[in-house]
């Protein structure tokens, strides 16, 4: 083997050496993606289980929509076993005007109430999800 050879030989060895090191960058960044996504998705079912429960046992009529602001407001851990992280919920019902903005005095008569839900995390899921919903009374 002479000197040329020699140095066509180690070109390729970086060359080659420089492209495995990006493709594996990419599927790194790939990866942090889904776990981002997934993480999100996550986060959205816990709110909306937690919302939804509250619309069935109110349209149940098992419990009443006074009892929102006692019954959802706390904090938990949450964990499940298909996915390795413990999320941190708090849910937070207050009363509120007719945008769901918290009132200057609270008002046990009010007709609106909010339950807002923030989903907090590992570090993949950057900022804690929130979702809200807004309730009103009928009266039928």
């Amino acid at each position: 083997m002479n000197m040329m050879e020699m140095v066509l030989a180690l070109l390729a060895v970086v060359l080659f050496t420089t492209l495995s090191l990006t493709y594996n960058q990419g599927i790194w960044r790939q990866t942090d993606y889904i776990n981002n996504a997934t993480l999100v998705v996550q986060a959205s079912q816990i709110c909306h289980s937690i919302l939804d429960e509250a619309d069935a046992k109110l349209f149940s009529k098992q419990i009443d929509i006074d009892s929102l602001t006692v019954l959802y407001n706390f904090t938990e851990t949450r964990s499940y076993p298909h996915l390795p992280v413990t999320f941190t919920v708090t849910s937070t019902a207050a009363d509120c005007d007719s945008l769901g903005q918290d009132l200057e005095t609270p008002n046990p008569n009010s007709i609106f109430k909010r339950i807002q839900i923030k989903v907090s995390g590992p570090g993949y899921l950057k900022t804690p999800y929130t979702m809200t919903r807004l309730y009103t009374r009928t009266f039928m």
